[in-house]
């Protein structure tokens, strides 16, 4: 099944995105963790992709764990970085064998060492020629990144629209946003495109919660997102209490997400960064949202 008919046939799809940890004994611990994500399960799963792929072999394990053994339709993240074309051909090859028909195309981040995305010899250049490539070799379902203030290395957000707009002409399906945690952005982002230039494809909103003023702060300046100024207090309020940064955080996402319903959107995606809380939390809203049939008890 390809993932673009979850955004037809539902008026909201709430999905969970997660990544594959780097030894064994925490593979397993991570199984073990998603087994109790019933009762909160996501309408998919979405599975992340190392820098460089040095998860690759991680994540066509995780994904073909999700789909055959949890029953959960799966996406398998996929980036240009160090890889050779044949080397992408033989890593769809072994995710179409194993019946992972869906694959998130993403340019992905510069390599360790280095600040700009460096083309690799006999690779892709960005994430519309993955697309192609993708879609050249067989028939996936194929999603792509948004960015709804613009990406951190494009932050003029009228030339980063049309790199989506060639996203989608070679052949994304639907599109997930980094995360944002003020709607205002997202919202304006989705107008501009569906009202003014004709996108018609799902946009779908990618959320995270902050845990804390350091590590938001951080991934703030790394993705160019804005911290609204009454979040940026309370967490510099709480910067000493652990608890209460991580409740200040759960409650600002739990309005994004009542805000975002209001609006209409079509599918929200819960980094949910393999935290079981996280997704008890948040899960019930969603997945209340998204219907209460199972996913599990249907694919």
């Amino acid at each position: 099944m390809h993932l673009i008919e979850l955004y037809q046939q539902q008026d909201f799809v709430f999905s969970i995105e997660i990544f594959p940890p780097k030894t064994e004994k925490n593979m397993e611990k991570l199984k073990i963790t998603l087994e109790k994500f019933n009762g909160y399960t996501p309408d998919y799963f979405s599975v992340t992709y190392g820098a460089g792929g040095t998860s690759r072999a991680n994540t066509h394990e995780m994904a073909a764990h999700i789909k055959h053994e949890l029953g959960v339709p799966t996406m398998a993240h996929l980036t240009c970085v160090s890889h050779t074309a044949k080397e992408i051909d033989d890593v769809l090859t072994k995710l179409k064998n194993s019946e992972i028909t869906n694959v998130m195309a993403l340019r992905g981040d510069p390599t360790a060492g280095t600040e700009r995305f460096i083309q690799p010899e006999g690779g892709y250049h960005n994430a519309g020629e993955l697309i192609s490539a993708v879609r050249n070799h067989s028939d996936f379902g194929i999603g792509a990144a948004g960015y709804p203030e613009g990406h951190v290395e494009n932050p003029n957000k009228d030339d980063d629209r049309k790199h989506l707009h060639g996203k989608i002409a070679a052949g994304a399906e639907f599109i997930v946003t980094q995360f944002f945690l003020d709607n205002t952005h997202f919202l304006r982002w989705r107008d501009k495109l569906c009202e003014e230039e004709g996108v018609s494809v799902p946009l779908v909103a990618g959320i995270l919660p902050p845990s804390n003023w350091k590590t938001t702060s951080h991934m703030s300046k790394m993705c160019g997102v804005t911290i609204p100024e009454d979040l940026v207090e309370a967490l510099l309020k709480h910067e000493t209490d652990p608890e209460a940064s991580k409740e200040i955080g759960f409650v600002h996402v739990e309005k994004q997400i009542e805000g975002l319903l209001r609006e209409g959107v079509e599918g929200i995606h819960l980094y949910a960064l393999n935290s079981l809380e996280t997704v008890k939390r948040l899960g019930p809203k969603l997945r209340d949202a998204a219907g209460t049939s199972s996913v599990l008890s249907t694919n």
